[in-house]
């Protein structure tokens, strides 16, 4: 990626038939190339800046190939921050392929992947940390993922790092200048002065990292597992969360053997549904397939669901599992659900469980269910949208803590300023990893690697 000197080119718009695609050109020569592809209907060039102009696309042997729209942007007005040409044609695969051939041909190279988000960033039209909410931007699966992404991509993260940078930056200059001209008493640092400024940055710090967890689930998802003994209406209770006919459900017991996913939208946090196997002792090699992978799941979930059936008197590996309950290491993420609560009610649970009661066949509670369990996974109360969602960000800010916190003790110690200073100017290189200005291409490499082609 680091050739910014070409020209290149790819289609922006989805893979497959639509009603319109674009096709991307990016570099010195993309206006040459765009004027080249496209014959005006009218008479007159198309204006870099100007109005979109409607006319005819051409394919490598100068043949029509489709028609449609032009657009010209200047580098200043353009998401690379370099000249780009747009052409808007119908969303034909094979029209789209032969325009980017054609282009090819005139000089263009393919782009790689995120390769046009990434001269954005090296044109200065973003930072790193906004690139990478592009990226989560198109992969967002539910509208409050998106708009979270859409507010990073604004340069939310970045306004928030600015006032942890600044005043690290001021600790730096400061101690630098009192270790540069010791003997100048206006340059000396108050007793415990620089010690309290660190604890101020520490605590800037946390305040970002609390919100981790929150926004990891926001970002990457959760997985949601639905586990119980055989018969207890998983499956069904897994068809009413996702409000459609996914699972096979029947009376015979055990009729799920293996793992099933889906992803749901709860409250905008998208997970991963996980139908498993009922817990049983298994009487093939089948079944015990299928238990095992059921305990994998359950052991590697954000949260577990644990279906009892209501109408029946409890088995006695739910009675043991309801008395573990408030010691496993797991309650935490265990959400109890008595089902078949629309028939008469048998069952007896502990109070202290806390199981709601549901009926995946009318629906009841079923709304409930769903804010507890997005609850259980973003915390109760009002939630403020997420600003740090990416483990790298987060990674980075704790390497960065922990640089303060060697600075902090270096400070309140005999140790020299020298040592101190290196302290804070590691935690500096952390941040600005976040946002790029201390980024290598071996990171950008690994990170635009990750991008669809033609963003």
């Amino acid at each position: 990626m680091q050739d910014l000197d070409s020209t290149i080119v790819a289609v922006a718009t989805p893979a497959g038939r639509g009603g319109v695609g674009c096709v991307r050109v990016s570099g010195p020569s993309a206006e040459e190339i765009g004027r080249r592809l496209f014959r005006p209907a009218a008479a007159g060039r198309p204006r870099v800046g100007g109005r979109p102009r409607f006319g005819s696309f051409l394919a490598r042997d100068g043949s029509p190939l489709d028609h449609g729209y032009l657009v010209l942007f200047p580098p200043g007005a353009s998401f690379t921050g370099e000249p780009v040409a747009e052409l808007w044609a119908h969303g034909s695969p094979a029209v789209l392929a032969e325009l980017v051939e054609a282009a090819v041909a005139e000089g263009a190279r393919p782009a790689g992947p995120g390769e046009f988000t990434y001269r954005a960033l090296r044109h200065g039209r973003l930072d790193l940390a906004r690139a990478e909410a592009v990226r989560d931007l198109v992969a967002a699966r539910t509208l409050y993922q998106a708009r979270v992404a859409l507010a990073q991509a604004e340069g939310a993260l970045s306004r928030r790092l600015a006032p942890l940078r600044e005043s690290l930056e001021e600790w730096i200059a400061r101690g630098e200048a009192a270790v540069e001209f010791v003997e100048e008493s206006e340059t000396h640092l108050a007793p415990g002065q620089l010690g309290r400024g660190i604890a101020a940055l520490l605590a800037a710090c946390d305040e970002l990292l609390r919100g981790f967890e929150a926004g990891r689930l926001v970002r990457d998802g959760a997985a949601l597992v639905v586990a119980g003994l055989p018969n207890a209406g998983k499956s069904s209770l897994f068809n009413a969360l996702l409000s459609r006919d996914r699972a096979i459900v029947a009376e015979a017991a055990g009729t799920t053997r293996d793992t099933l996913e889906e992803q749901l939208d709860l409250g905008g946090v998208p997970v991963r549904l996980i139908d498993t196997a009922g817990l049983r002792e298994a009487s093939d090699r089948v079944e015990s397939e299928g238990v095992r992978r059921a305990e994998l799941a359950r052991r590697e979930a954000d949260l577990i669901l644990m279906v009892l059936d209501a109408s029946r008197p409890l088995d006695p590996l739910e009675v043991a599992a309801l008395g573990r309950a408030g010691d496993e290491p797991e309650r935490e993420r265990t959400v109890w659900v008595l089902n078949k609560c629309d028939l008469r009610a048998v069952a007896r649970v502990p109070a202290e469980a806390g199981a709601l009661r549901v009926s995946a066949l009318t629906g009841a509670g079923l709304d409930g269910l769903r804010a507890e369990l997005r609850d259980r996974l973003l915390g109760r109360g009002p939630l403020e949208p997420p600003v740090l969602t990416d483990t790298r960000h987060a990674l980075a800010l704790r390497q960065a803590r922990a640089a303060l916190e060697r600075g902090a003790e270096a400070a309140s110690g005999a140790f020299s300023e020298e040592l101190l200073l290196e302290d804070l100017r590691e935690a500096m290189r952390h941040l600005g990893e976040i946002t790029g200005e201390f980024g290598t291409e071996q990171l950008y490499d690994r990170i635009f690697s990750t991008f669809c082609i033609g963003k």
